[in-house]
């Protein structure tokens, strides 16, 4: 293990001390815990957003889905589509068709 100094306000201290009582560990194991806690959410969540957009790209899932995997709305996800250089899929006739019978 490394050791960190890191800087609380009184309040967080003051919380963080209490549940550290209260649950028998110590403020430095409620600290790790947070940190894995919130940025291994932060990692399964790119992972998700890059096989989402994996996805899309092999056509595989719609804009709708794509948007809805991203949490964006339609305009937002054509828009982060565009930053990143990757292409809007576009149906043809044939799959709209498709998808209608499938609806």
């Amino acid at each position: 293990m490394k050791r960190t100094n890191i800087m609380l306000t009184d309040e967080q201290h003051k919380k963080l001390k209490s549940y550290a009582k209260k649950e028998g560990r110590t403020l430095g194991e409620l600290v790790r815990e947070a940190l894995d806690s919130t940025y291994k959410k932060k990692n399964i969540l790119e992972h998700r957003k890059y096989v989402a957009l994996d996805a899309y790209q092999e056509g595989i899932i719609s804009l709708g889905k794509l948007s809805e995997i991203l949490g964006l709305d339609i305009v937002s996800a054509r828009l982060y589509l565009k930053e990143k250089n990757i292409p809007l899929k576009v149906q043809d006739l044939q799959e709209i068709a498709r998808d209608a019978v499938n609806a």
